[in-house]
């Protein structure tokens, strides 16, 4: 009922209406597939392509429901495949995380849309797929950035997060970092630091877009 109010209140453009008729399977395949290759950070789309920024920002800062549904199906089952490997090498699947807003930006933004899309996935996954919410915390105010130069996304960030207790007593887990934007890497830099300072010994990060 809430997402259909939102919907109301804040129609879908004509564009996003065209990209939910098409087939989850089919739009997946005519989404630009990111160029990141790298062992621990799993990219799905290209965000220089125009409907991969549509869709990213329809999420980021309209919250919009019907392409959030579609998109954490897609990070689900790129999740599946991770936590297969990792389950089979490790002995238990891995923990995911949304990557984390300082209590101010959610006030202004009014969500956080890693945290939706989280939810999301849990509600595909059930059982499957074990979450927190809370285990890594942002603790400091930081500036936009996406105003801001590589090294200056670094210096921002710097012990901005603080990772609490892991939810798996005497286990030292896998976290997978759900974002949605992968342009420098700072954020999930400042995320790796708090959570291997926590006892985690492997994290991943898992974006829509680069």
């Amino acid at each position: 009922m809430i997402e259909f109010c939102q919907n109301l209140l804040v129609p879908e453009s004509t564009k996003v209406q065209k990209l939910l008729r098409l087939d989850p399977n089919l739009l997946r395949d005519l989404l630009p597939k990111s160029p990141v290759y790298s062992k621990d950070i799993f990219v799905l789309f290209d965000y220089q392509n125009q409907v991969v920024r549509l869709i990213v920002k329809s999420i980021k800062y309209k919250n919009n429901a019907n392409l959030r549904k579609r998109i954490a199906l897609y990070l689900y089952e790129e999740m599946m495949e991770l936590s297969s490997e990792i389950a089979l090498f490790e002995g238990s699947p891995p923990l995911l995380v949304p990557m984390p807003m300082s209590q101010k930006e959610k006030r202004e933004r009014g969500f956080n849309q890693c945290e939706e899309l989280v939810k999301e996935i849990k509600k595909i996954g059930g059982e499957n797929i074990i979450v927190s919410y809370n285990t890594l915390k942002k603790v400091r105010e930081t500036r936009r950035q996406t105003t801001l130069s590589k090294e200056e996304r670094k210096e921002n960030v710097k012990d901005s997060m603080m990772a609490g207790p892991l939810p798996r007593a005497g286990h030292l887990p896998t976290v997978i970092v759900l974002d949605d934007v992968y342009t420098t890497g700072a954020s999930l830099d400042e995320a790796r630091r708090a959570l291997l300072d926590a006892g985690a010994h492997r994290i991943i990060g898992l974006f829509i877009a680069h």
